[in-house]
């Protein structure tokens, strides 16, 4: 009786724990990146012909100041990191993919800056 009274308590520590703490979005992941390395990167490939990274206001694109502060993107989806490196990637709009242009390390300094505007 003592042990089924301790693999009660201890199951329901575990689950008591396991619902206490908030469950980690896999897309709220660190992308691991470096924001130095990422400015590089966005310069390097150009990217201020098209999006300003200090203003909201539209070039071409979007301003991208603040960006992973709001909840949709400018083609409404939710904006996300998975969204965001997916338009990067692929482009939409009047944005040309980067897929052939960028390395997965790239992407990663990329993101790693974008979320420090």
């Amino acid at each position: 009786m003592k042990k089924l009274g301790l693999v009660l308590f201890t199951t329901v520590c575990i689950l008591s724990l396991t619902l206490a703490v908030p469950a980690q979005k896999k897309d709220d992941k660190k992308s691991g990146g470096d924001a130095t390395k990422g400015e590089a990167v966005f310069k390097d490939k150009n990217c201020t012909v098209c999006h300003w990274p200090d203003k909201e206001t539209k070039r071409i694109g979007p301003g991208l100041k603040g960006l992973f502060t709001h909840k949709k993107m400018w083609d409404d989806r939710p904006l996300t990191e998975a969204n965001v490196r997916d338009m990067i990637l692929k482009g939409g709009g009047k944005m040309t993919g980067f897929e052939d242009q960028l390395t997965p390390k790239e992407l990663d300094n990329l993101i790693a800056y974008l979320k420090t505007l």
